[in-house]
């Protein structure tokens, strides 16, 4: 069974879940930028390292430059982490 994101998404990458610090940077951009989540179900929170990318690829193709630029941080936050290797 294919697992779902925030979104309702289904996905097939790896669940790893993200750490606090990014949970909670994505979700105050998720507040500051709702233009960019109408497609977000209420009652979804950000769980894993797959939502925060979901979060970063949202901002970059719906939000202003601003938003954009924040999405740039929040992915060089993230990119680290993307590289590791068990």
């Amino acid at each position: 069974m294919a697992r779902r994101d925030a979104a309702g998404m289904e996905v097939n990458a790896d669940p790893s879940p993200a750490p606090p610090e990014l949970v909670a940077r994505a979700d105050a951009l998720m507040s500051r930028y709702p233009e960019c989540f109408w497609f977000w179900r209420t009652d979804a929170r950000i769980r894993s390292l797959d939502d925060v990318r979901l979060v970063v690829r949202q901002l970059r193709e719906y939000g202003d430059r601003d938003a954009w630029l924040a999405a740039r941080d929040l992915a060089r936050c993230l990119s680290p982490r993307s590289r590791r290797t068990s």
